[in-house]
């Protein structure tokens, strides 16, 4: 994350230098070297990236900011590429009790296995949960003692070593969607 103080008003930047590629086209194959939490279903199912897969990881970095905890972490990396695939996450009780409606609906809306489907960075701006309404927001702070815990967790893993047999587990959304019709 980098901070732009150059402007008036400092942006808060998140970036990735390792692995990060400009998308000159419409599409791009991106190839999993990371960790599983943050990637997006195309990205395990070896499909064409958009710039809506960098959409799904900001869905996926909000729910960790309100809860400390990772939305689709399960027992194995596999396990963990499952539960992305099929956008198995829900919003338990004991890490979301004091997140807003608007903040979950927020996410909701985000992560979408289609990326077609997921909103546009500029209609991301505009969702009420990140509009300002009057000094209308939440007095009560966000418990962050989960979140160092899920700091600190993250800095004792390797994520540069691909996700074994993936694809095989995940089926891809056009095959989903077939399936469904």
């Amino acid at each position: 994350m980098l901070i732009d103080l150059r402007i008036p008003v400092p942006r808060v930047k998140l970036i990735d230098l390792e692995d990060a590629v400009q998308i000159t086209g419409h599409y791009h194959v991106h190839h999993l070297l990371g960790n599983p939490e943050f990637a997006a279903p195309e990205v395990l199912q070896g499909a064409p990236v958009s710039l809506g897969t960098d959409i799904w990881s900001l869905g996926v970095l909000t729910y960790v900011m309100l809860s400390g905890v990772s939305p689709f972490l399960d027992e194995s990396r596999e396990e963990t590429c499952i539960n992305v695939c099929r956008v198995d996450f829900s919003f338990p009780n004991e890490y979301f009790c004091d997140v807003s409606h608007a903040a979950k609906d927020f996410i909701n809306v985000i992560l979408q296995e289609d990326f077609r489907r997921r909103p546009t960075a500029a209609t991301c701006l505009q969702h009420p949960w990140l509009q300002f309404h009057n000094g209308s927001y939440s007095k009560i702070p966000l418990d962050t003692s989960r979140l160092a815990t899920f700091i600190e967790r993250r800095k004792h893993q390797f994520d540069v070593r691909p996700v074994p047999n993936v694809k095989r587990k995940c089926v891809p959304f056009q095959q989903l969607h077939y399936l469904n019709s």
